[in-house]
């Protein structure tokens, strides 16, 4: 599957979650709403922050091209910790 359909399949998934969702991250388990999906980012709030932190699709992009290049199983302890949102959604 291309990045492209792969990010249009996010889109859509993330939209169809509820209002009152909540996602945890996989490494820090911290808690964030989606407030915001548009055409190319998502827009996260940290549930212990009073503030708003754009996903950027070329940032998604970016981890998909290293995941997709990973000779073998590619290592999570690599990613710089801002990352982790990222893996969640």
């Amino acid at each position: 599957m291309s990045f492209t359909a792969s990010w249009h399949t996010l889109l859509e998934e993330v939209d169809d979650l509820p209002e009152s969702a909540t996602l945890i991250t996989p490494l820090s388990h911290r808690r964030f709403r989606i407030t915001d999906v548009q055409d190319a980012r998502v827009i996260i709030q940290f549930e212990d922050r009073d503030e708003t932190q754009p996903l950027q699709r070329d940032q998604f992009e970016t981890l998909y091209r290293r995941i997709e290049d990973a000779p073998d199983e590619f290592d999570l302890d690599r990613l710089p910790a801002d990352a982790d949102p990222y893996l969640r959604c």
